[in-house]
């Protein structure tokens, strides 16, 4: 959008690291969704590099070298992006870490193993691929998980799986059918469509009889 005004704050923290806030309003003015920050495409690289832009003028921030990017909720009303220059040149390519959460959680320490995190979400761009991967997933008694449609996306939350055997088995699954976000599940049900609130897995399998005589794994 040629011309417009892009309403933001910019915090420098150091030579390598600047920081830009920008609120959820001015996202929609611009016909961007949430989920487009998760996904590299045309649209959010032209944005981005509308930012680094009003970056270089405001705090004098130039990107000159490779970097990372880091998009994070920092509220209800607006999302920090933070920009990291890389002190190794191993890649000139955009690289995307993706953070979501609500306010409660902005704080807490986060870690990229997943099989430290407490709760594994992924999306699934058609419901006939949810459908698939929750068929081949195996039994899993303690399970939580709860299901949200958020912008004609499928997301599907899960927690407690179990034994890191049977974390590894889900994994495999819903990583061919699905893809895996750093986002809160909290998160999804504020802003999303809640359609199965509790024990989504196991309601899917009933509703849709979808059983799967390999899927008893202990």
């Amino acid at each position: 959008m040629e011309g417009e005004v892009i309403v933001m704050r910019i915090l420098k923290v150091n030579d390598n690291t600047v920081r830009i806030f920008i609120s959820f309003n001015e996202l929609s003015d611009r016909n961007i969704t949430l989920s487009d920050l998760f996904q590299r495409s045309g649209r959010t690289e032209q944005f981005f590099w509308e930012l680094i832009t009003k970056a270089r003028e405001e705090v004098d921030f130039n990107l000159d070298q490779p970097f990372w990017i880091q998009a994070t909720v920092a509220s209800e009303e607006e999302f920090v992006i933070t920009v990291i220059k890389q002190e190794d040149e191993v890649d000139s390519e955009i690289n995307h870490i993706i953070h979501a959460t609500n306010i409660e959680k902005k704080n807490t320490a986060k870690t990229s193993d997943k099989y430290k995190a407490e709760e594994w979400v992924y999306v699934f761009e058609d419901f006939e691929d949810l459908l698939s991967a929750v068929k081949r997933l195996p039994e899993m008694p303690q399970s939580q998980s709860s299901l949200v449609e958020y912008e004609d996306e499928y997301y599907l939350s899960l927690s407690k799986i179990g034994t890191a055997r049977k974390k590894k088995i889900v994994e495999a699954i819903m990583d061919e059918f699905g893809e895996s976000l750093m986002i809160s599940d909290s998160f999804l049900k504020e802003h999303g469509i809640v359609i199965i609130e509790k024990k989504a897995v196991k309601t899917l399998k009933k509703k849709f009889n979808l059983s799967n005589k390999d899927s008893a794994v202990s």
